[in-house]
């Protein structure tokens, strides 16, 4: 199966992009968007025209959402929805819950159900229509009839002024933002989808780093160790010397914006977690290892935040298409559009942080062929947008790109695992590579695994093998059976032999009946003497029946992009920088990864690198 077929309903679930969002306008502070909210429910009441009203009162319905049951309090007043109030509800932090008071707004100011879903969130968004037309039914409304309520967008162009603008409000863009806005720029962000974050919103939010200047040659060192090495993708020294270099100062510029931060004693920034990811994380399971919660939902909202506070826009739904140049080929801004109508934006200085291309098979297929079968759980929004402006004004694509290591997963659809430091299955279980060797122990972190399970021509994936007492740990492993009969990409089978199972594994049953021969006598001693597993997690696989599950790896994206210079500037064929145009985060990422991901340095290179760029277009446009 390739990956145009696997990306049909891929992240979905998560991040389906099918739907706009309703409108194209800044986020504001807090109180200033439920004094909007308050005003367009107002309005909505006023002068909305319909066939028929609705009997008042409070209706309660509930839908299943993305990660469980939404139930919502309709309120119905003079006819029309006045409120929805949301009692119970598990969306992922920073995209569901956001779709639910989106989606909420909308329908209350429209008085349809006929409004889009929001984009990044169509899973949420379709649960708030399932509830509300619930609710508009037990009122005794047509739920037809509202479903057809013709939704009326103004659609207006304008033309914006800046110093700077940031295309794109993940951790580099908003790092960029943030850095641009304190060297004194006036700035604006665009963002593709309806909130902010890109991938980062799903990850821990961590990265490594160093608070003091005597710190940077040990994140330096560290930075250097986590990475593999080779000829074909070597490391850039000049580019990761100067990311960690400015690392003090992204810790201080998050403590100024009010980030909840620590950096710990492994010399991590860690970020705390918003309650609503607390809750998340009460709705992963995991067979051996403990759930970690997540933060970088609350890193991203916190910047954001921060910026509202200062006046900085983020036009959210709204998609750069097109840089603008001047005559001597100086980036002067970028085009934007949207549901509301196309924004041009003049600015002195652009900072494209678009995140990667995972979603545009033209652009894998000739940076990073290999990850074309991989499964991937980058934000939807990341199909090579500013890739493709940057080249259309004279920028070169790196020559090196690869899929970046996630997590194992049986069903590539099911998220919720992702940005967990460990995988789902039991630790007891043996994990088989495509040959039917065992080259790494079970218990070990994700990142630390994916290295052995990169295979050349097919998706990267493993092997869980195991007996029915380590089988009656595996979460799920009765509906991956099923599913699997009904010729699911899911991959789970059950046999009373291993050569059976070996063979429903398409491997060599001798060599996988040679590996599970050798694993059981590594259980009987004590002692895992191939690859170290803590022996409170050896178990003999040594009596039927047995099973395997497919492992798919879940990516993170591709790293690589374009060519970009130690000031984040994008630079040429000839290496000379283009003027006015810088990149920062994924998009422009080759050189700091070595032939594999390790883990807790991507959003360091948005952060770092975003510091750096919105530092020099800052003081490019205020020359």
């Amino acid at each position: 199966m390739n990956k145009s077929m696997l990306r049909t309903v891929a992240v979905m679930s998560a991040l389906s992009i099918t739907g706009c969002g309703a409108s194209s306008v800044p986020v504001a502070t807090t109180a200033a968007a439920e004094a909007s909210s308050e005003a367009a429910t107002t309005a909505a009441a006023e002068t909305v025209e319909s066939t028929g009203t609705l009997t008042d009162g409070t209706y309660t319905a509930s839908a299943k959402g993305m990660d469980g049951d939404i139930t919502a309090e309709v309120v119905v007043k003079d006819g029309k929805i006045a409120e929805i109030n949301y009692t119970e509800q598990d969306e992922t932090a920073g995209v569901g819950d956001k779709a639910l008071k989106l989606m909420a707004d909308a329908i209350i100011e429209h008085q349809s159900l006929g409004v889009d879903a929001i984009s990044g969130a169509t899973v949420s968004s379709s649960a708030v229509r399932m509830l509300v037309s619930d609710a508009v039914e037990q009122a005794g409304g047509d739920v037809s009839e509202w479903k057809n309520r013709e939704v009326k967008l103004e659609v207006k162009d304008e033309t914006i002024d800046c110093d700077v603008v940031v295309v794109g409000a993940g951790i580099a863009g908003l790092a960029a933002a943030q850095k641009a806005m304190r060297e004194g720029a006036d700035v604006v962000v665009v963002e593709k989808l309806a909130f902010g974050g890109g991938t980062s919103i799903f990850s821990s939010g961590s990265f490594i780093a160093a608070d003091t200047a005597e710190g940077v040659p040990e994140l330096v060192e560290k930075w250097v160790k986590r990475n593999k090495i080779t000829e074909r993708n070597p490391l850039d020294m000049d580019k990761i010397n100067t990311a960690c270099a400015v690392s003090p100062d992204v810790l201080q510029l998050l403590t100024d914006a009010k980030v909840d931060y620590k950096l710990n004693e492994e010399g991590t920034m860690v970020p705390a977690a918003s309650e609503q990811a607390k809750k998340n994380a009460e709705n992963i399971q995991l067979a051996t290892a403990k759930v970690k919660v997540k933060g970088g939902q609350a890193l991203v909202n916190q910047l954001e935040d921060n910026l509202a506070e200062n006046g900085v826009p983020i036009y959210f739904n709204t998609k750069a298409t097109k840089l603008i140049t001047d005559a001597d080929n100086n980036v002067t801004g970028v085009v934007c559009e949207s549901k509301t109508g196309t924004k041009t934006i003049n600015a002195k200085a652009v900072v494209l942080a678009c995140g990667d291309y995972a979603w545009n098979d033209e652009l894998t297929g000739e940076l990073a062929p290999d990850a074309l079968h991989n499964f991937t759980s980058t934000a939807v929004s990341n199909t090579g947008d500013g890739i493709n402006m940057a080249v259309e004004v004279g920028a070169v694509k790196s020559a090196f790109g690869e899929s970046m290591s996630g997590c194992f997963a049986p069903d590539p659809y099911d998220m919720p695992v992702v940005g967990q430091p460990n995988n789902s299955y039991p630790f007891e279980c043996l994990l088989l590579d495509n040959k039917g060797n065992r080259p790494v122990s079970e218990a070990l972190g994700v990142h630390d695994q994916m290295i052995y399970f990169i295979n050349e021509g097919e998706a990267d994936y493993g092997w869980v093998v195991m007996d029915q007492e380590i089988a009656d740990k595996f979460l799920k492993l009765d509906e991956y059976l099923e599913k699997t009969s009904e010729g699911s990409v899911i991959q789970a089978y059950k046999e009373d032999s291993i050569e059976a199972l070996a063979k429903d594994m398409n491997l060599d049953p001798a060599t996988v009946q040679a590996t599970v021969d050798q694993y059981n006598k590594m259980c009987e001693a004590g002692e895992d003497t191939d690859n170290g597993k803590d022996a409170q997690y050896l178990s003999a696989i040594d009596a039927g029946p047995f099973y395997a599950v497919k492992e798919y790896d879940l990516t993170r994206g591709n790293y690589g992009g374009i060519e970009t210079n130690l000031a984040g500037e994008v630079t040429d064929k000839d290496g000379n920088a283009i003027p006015g145009l810088y990149a920062a985060g994924i998009i422009s990422s080759a050189g700091f990864f070595g032939d594999y991901y390790p883990g807790r340095e991507a959003l360091g290179v948005g952060a770092y690198m975003g510091f750096i760029s919105g530092e020099n277009a800052a003081k490019y446009a205020a020359k």
